[in-house]
């Protein structure tokens, strides 16, 4: 048995009876804890965590260890005199064989430092295709992404989520340790009827600048007959532009918000969809496609989020070029079509995201037992910005 210690302060917003809001990053490690978990490995987090928290029904065994306190230390200082030298007591306490981080960030930098004195193997997951390229720099400082490089060339292992992210690191670390590993879903409970309406094209996500709430808003005022709901919760620091647009959509009489969903709640709201929509200007490997591919439902996304190519490849939905091509191609589809859109998902969700065989395989990756039966990396296209589809 070992014993895998995961770095995120979201995590606990998925594990307690109140759940929060949490990014995708999180959501997929908790498929690794589930699966490491029923693989018989020891699973402990550093996250945040409350007083008289209580947890969700099966996660009362994981071993959570209280994240940092925001208010102590010396103001300025807090990162070099409290922050750093209070994981490095947790991870010296623990005495994990790997800790895994979900993004890496100037901070991995620090922990790869912290596993190579205790001798610990340091796993890192990229999250985001954004973060190979210099397109980090658009929310990164120069500094910060010199950190990032530095800490993922301390790592021990880099999972990567398609072919663009494994060619990028793999073009950037030659000698290291690396492998392309989908995102892993494990089974949720029967989804039960929202009352949603019917035929219903959902989008579901963060309201924040990667998701374009501006796409969503022009494809809504195009497709007028078309239902849409909005899954989603507006964040108290969202930026002017998202905020500007949520609040075009909400006037919008074809367009129905409900809110943060639960993960209880995520897959009934997409089994009663039509369609996914996803709008967003670049992904690695959207959660929110597994969630959506568990319950059949096809998904709707552009040229700059389809990972490796797997929508048109499986057939797993409809690829569109614009707004006005995504219109098009909706009046065009036939129910047969639809329906066998369906049946696509289940199959390829059973054969490439099963949670238990992805962890198997990472596990034997690791271990270097055997070879994983994954294509190695081609030349891929990074997944672009959409354009301005407003002029």
């Amino acid at each position: 048995m070992m014993h895998f210690l995961f770095i995120d302060d979201k995590l606990i917003d998925l594990l307690t009876v109140e759940e929060k809001p949490s990014g995708g990053a999180a959501v997929q490690a908790l498929g690794w804890i589930k699966g490491l978990q029923e693989e018989g490995h020891q699973v402990s987090i550093i996250t945040r965590t409350e007083p008289g928290q209580k947890l969700k029904k099966g996660f009362a065994g994981i071993n959570l260890i209280p994240f940092f306190d925001e208010k102590k230390g010396i103001r300025k200082l807090r990162w070099a005199t409290y922050r750093l030298p209070y994981f490095f007591k947790r991870l010296k306490e623990a005495k994990p064989d790997y800790v895994y981080v979900g993004i890496p960030s100037w901070s991995t930098f620090y922990f790869g430092l912290m596993c190579k004195v205790l001798g610990i193997k340091l796993i890192v997951r990229i999250s985001s295709d954004g973060l190979v390229d210099k397109r980090i720099l658009k929310k990164h400082s120069k500094s910060h992404r010199f950190l990032q490089k530095l800490g993922l060339s301390l790592s021990n292992t880099i999972l990567c989520q398609n072919d663009y992210q494994l060619e990028q690191i793999s073009s950037q670390f030659p000698n290291k340790k690396t492998v392309k590993l989908t995102n892993p879903i494990y089974p949720y409970p029967r989804p039960v009827n929202m009352g949603m309406p019917k035929n219903a094209i959902v989008w579901l996500g963060l309201f924040k600048p990667e998701k374009n709430l501006k796409l969503l808003f022009e494809i809504a005022t195009i497709m007028p007959d078309q239902e849409f709901v909005v899954a989603g919760k507006e964040e108290k620091n969202i930026d002017s532009i998202t905020r500007a647009y949520v609040k075009r959509l909400r006037q919008l009489p074809n367009v129905k918000f409900i809110g943060f969903l639960q993960r209880h709640e995520v897959l009934p709201c997409l089994a009663q969809a039509k369609f996914l929509l996803n709008t967003s200007h670049y992904e690695g490997f959207s959660n929110t496609f597994l969630e959506a591919m568990y319950v059949g439902t096809p998904i709707l996304s552009s040229e700059g989020v389809n990972p490796d190519g797997i929508l048109t490849k499986h057939k797993l939905g409809v690829v569109y070029h614009s707004r006005e091509d995504l219109s098009d191609k909706l009046k065009e589809l036939d129910p047969r079509r639809h329906g066998k859109m369906q049946n696509h998902c289940h199959k390829y969700i059973s054969q490439h995201h099963d949670h238990r065989m992805l962890t198997q395989k990472l596990l034997a990756f690791l271990e270097n037992k055997t070879l994983i039966n994954i294509e190695p990396a081609v030349p891929a296209k990074p997944s672009k910005s959409m354009p301005d589809l407003a002029s």
